[in-house]
């Protein structure tokens, strides 16, 4: 599972939310302005407030799943070398908690809070409760009681900070109304002064003498990517993060979730979008990846896509062996990798040669 409520602070999202209120603002033309101000400025605010989500406790249910559990960690257990995975047989249990609102917001950190927040995956508009488990003994209700009771406190702390956020907007956008409403009021008094005719300038943008019909035609869409990092997120400091930064820095379009998520992005759609449109799937094989039912999903996703013939995985081995990725995937096991353990340097190279190959 994830951390919740720690990717972005609460200051940082309102001043972000003011910002791209005061831009679509600037957009918005006289005649839109006049039609029915109060009506506009409702549309902003609405548009630009946060959501904050509300539980629906009473519709919560649990999925099943037989699995295998990493047991490394458990120092009851005699294991002879807790540097690899040690797996054994277990239950994996999803409690599912519906929910209404924002679904970003629970990434979103607020003025009170702890250093250990909870643990959840957000997936559309349901909240999910990963309880990997050996020990028929363990209270798995009452464990996802105590989680979703800490997880209310930081919605609710959240709820005056989009209320605040809500007032914040609905004085900005009058003040910008009444500041829009000034210049018109002076632009008409100095049109007005003028002795001469006066014809209307088309507003129409000039061409930039810098674009060329060249550039138009070979700039990527905005929705396409050279390689989509598939990752378990404890695998993010250590390896993700890096790569992706250093793939981006080689000039390659990244569909990485830290760079390509934007708060109150469905977190589904956005991966099959950057699935569907990625040319190579990078992804990086670990003993937390083989745990994980998300970025199991992205791997189904792209193995789909290699039905008809067309080679788009990239493996890249984390901390793991031949040994425990054939323990996981035959496939995956035979396929050529490139391993973390011969440095980041040497990793980025092999994915730039597959890259470059493909692209001549």
């Amino acid at each position: 599972m994830n951390l919740l409520f720690n990717r972005v602070d609460i200051f940082s999202v309102i001043e972000h939310r003011k910002q791209e209120l005061k831009k679509a603002f600037r957009s918005v033309t006289n005649s839109e302005l006049d039609s029915d101000p109060i009506a506009l400025a409702a549309k902003l605010i609405e548009q630009f407030s946060l959501s904050v989500p509300v539980l629906d406790e009473d519709k919560k249910y649990a999925l099943t799943k037989e699995t295998q559990v990493d047991v490394s960690h458990d120092f009851r257990r005699p294991i002879s070398n807790r540097d690899k995975p040690f797996y054994i047989a277990g239950t994996e249990v999803r409690v599912v908690v519906p929910f209404q609102g924002d679904a970003g917001v629970f990434e979103v950190q607020p003025t009170t809070f702890n250093l250990n927040p909870p643990f959840g995956e957000i997936h559309e508009n349901e909240l999910h409760l990963v309880y990997q488990l050996t020990d028929a003994r363990f209270d798995v209700e009452g464990a996802a009681n105590r989680t979703i009771g800490e997880i209310k406190q930081y919605l609710q702390s959240l709820r005056g900070s989009a209320e605040q956020l809500k007032d914040n907007l609905q004085q900005l956008v009058n003040a910008m109304i009444e500041q829009r409403k000034r210049e018109r009021g002076t632009h008409s008094q100095i049109v007005a002064s003028l002795k001469i005719p006066v014809k209307q300038v088309s507003t129409k943008p000039m061409p930039s003498p810098y674009s060329t019909t060249e550039n138009a035609v070979t700039k990527k869409p905005q929705d396409e990517w050279d390689v989509f990092i598939s990752h378990a997120s404890e695998d993010k400091e250590a390896i993700a993060t890096p790569l992706a930064e250093a793939l981006q820095e080689k000039g390659l379009r990244i569909w990485y979730d830290d760079f390509s998520l934007r708060l109150g992005d469905s977190l589904r759609e956005s991966i099959d979008r950057g699935l569907a449109r990625s040319r190579f799937g990078v992804v990086i094989l670990s003993g937390y990846f083989f745990g994980k039912h998300w970025p199991q999903q992205e791997l189904n996703g792209l193995a789909t896509r290699e039905v008809g013939g067309e080679n788009v995985i990239l493996p890249v081995w984390h901390g793991v062996g031949f040994t425990e990725v054939r323990g996981y995937s035959v496939t995956l096991a035979d396929r050529k990798a490139v391993q973390t353990k011969d440095g980041l340097a040497h990793v980025v190279e092999k994915i730039m040669e597959v890259v470059r190959e493909a692209s001549h």
